[in-house]
């Protein structure tokens, strides 16, 4: 699996989630798209991933 670090940034609280333009690009999501966002507690990882379910690629 490829990584992308984000160094030099915080933590910010609320309920939206905002995604880093790169991962966008580098997923080719589009407004509007429905994503997935997974959180491994045991690995603290998040996954983010578009949701064929509900309206996906």
């Amino acid at each position: 699996m490829r990584e992308v670090l984000f160094k030099d940034n915080c933590v910010q609280a609320g309920f939206r989630i905002k995604i880093p333009k790169a991962v966008v690009d580098t997923l080719e999501l589009k407004k509007g798209q429905k994503i997935r966002i997974r959180f491994d507690v045991s690995k603290r990882t998040l996954i983010v991933e578009e949701d064929k379910k509900r309206g996906g690629k």
